[in-house]
């Protein structure tokens, strides 16, 4: 981890089983780490795309083969992150190979519907068009994963994903993952919103 781009006001946190985690001083507190995820950081190599503007940043505290992941409680509240991230996150970092497979699975399965989604729309001459078909290594190029989110739900590891994207710069792409089952997919909002995660978890109980 990149601690040189943590912001100097964040403080340390100490999770056994996890890198540090930091977070600012105050009444609403989101914690920032760089999870080391060899197989899941495929998404953000050398091969992928570059970190959008908005990202750039947050993108530089994670260092070769690491995520940038956030914890955040729903209410933003708590000295330390709620124990179903703590526990999604100790999943992650034992899992990855699988997790990445089942996220690569994921995004090509879905290209039928981003196709579909790209039919309906008026494009520009110039711009970007999906491929008919892909496979990993049409599609490592066109992504970036900007960063993952832990999310504060009991039942399955709930982790969603912000991936900038070649056919869809202002929105964005996402998964929500509970652990290697697919919750859904869309813009990347589908990654940071709990309440898909916390919906996905009252259908299963």
């Amino acid at each position: 981890m990149n601690i040189a781009h943590i912001p100097p006001s964040y403080l340390p946190l100490n999770v056994p089983g996890l890198p540090m985690l930091y977070g600012p001083k105050g009444s609403w507190c989101a914690w920032v780490t760089a999870l080391r995820l060899p197989h899941t950081a495929r998404f953000r190599d050398a091969t992928a795309r570059a970190a959008m503007r908005g990202y750039a940043k947050s993108d530089r505290i994670a260092d070769f083969g690491e995520v940038v992941a956030y914890f955040e409680n729903d209410d933003g509240s708590g000295s330390a992150p709620s124990a179903a991230m703590i526990e999604a996150a100790r999943w992650l970092l034992v899992n990855d190979a699988a997790f990445f497979g089942a996220v690569l699975e994921a995004m090509l399965a879905d290209l039928p519907s981003l196709r579909a989604i790209e039919g309906s729309t008026v494009l520009a001459d110039d711009a970007f068009r999906l491929p008919e078909c892909w496979d990993e290594a049409t599609l490592l190029p066109l992504v970036r994963l900007n960063n993952i989110n832990l999310h504060p739900v009991a039942g399955a590891p709930y982790i969603g994903l912000d991936f900038s994207c070649a056919w869809e710069h202002e929105h964005g792409y996402g998964l929500m993952m509970a652990g290697t089952e697919i919750v859904e997919t869309g813009g990347a909002d589908v990654g940071a919103l709990s309440w898909i995660a916390a919906r996905h978890a009252e259908k299963v109980a």
